[in-house]
C-alpha cells in the first residue's frame, strides 16, 4: 500500500507545484499588462492611472496563491516520504508564504483605508 502512495505522489506532487507556477506567472504577467497600461496612461491625459499599490497587490494575491499550491505538493510529498531536506524545504515555503501573507494583508487594509476616505 505503501508503495502506491508513493507512486501517486510522485504523479500529483509535479502537477500541484505547476499548477503554482502558472499562477505565479499568471501574477506577473497580470502585474506587467497593467504596468505597461499604467505607462500607457502617463501619456494619454484621457485614461486615470491604475495605481502601483493595485498592481502589487494583484501581484501579491497571485504568488501567495501559487506557494499554497507548493505549499500543498510539499505536504503531501512530507507526509509520504518524509526527510530532512523536505522539511526544511516545507519550513521555508510556510515561511515565506506568512512574510507575504503579512505584507499583503496590510497593503490590502491600506489600500481599502486610501479609498474609503
Amino acid at each position: 500500500m505503501h508503495e502506491w502512495l508513493v507512486e501517486l505522489v510522485a504523479l500529483i506532487v509535479p502537477w500541484t507545484e505547476l499548477v503554482g507556477i502558472l499562477i505565479v506567472l499568471w501574477g506577473a504577467v497580470e502585474g506587467l499588462i497593467k504596468l505597461l497600461l499604467r505607462f500607457r496612461s502617463v501619456f494619454d491625459k484621457a485614461i486615470q492611472p491604475l495605481p502601483i499599490s493595485r498592481i502589487r497587490l494583484a501581484i501579491g494575491e497571485k504568488i501567495a496563491l501559487g506557494l499554497d499550491f507548493f505549499l500543498a505538493g510539499d505536504i503531501i510529498q512530507t507526509i509520504i516520504i518524509p526527510s530532512w531536506q523536505s522539511l526544511a524545504i516545507l519550513g521555508g515555503i510556510v515561511v515565506i508564504r506568512t512574510i507575504i501573507a503579512f505584507f499583503l494583508n496590510r497593503d490590502i487594509k491600506e489600500f481599502a483605508a486610501e479609498h474609503v476616505q
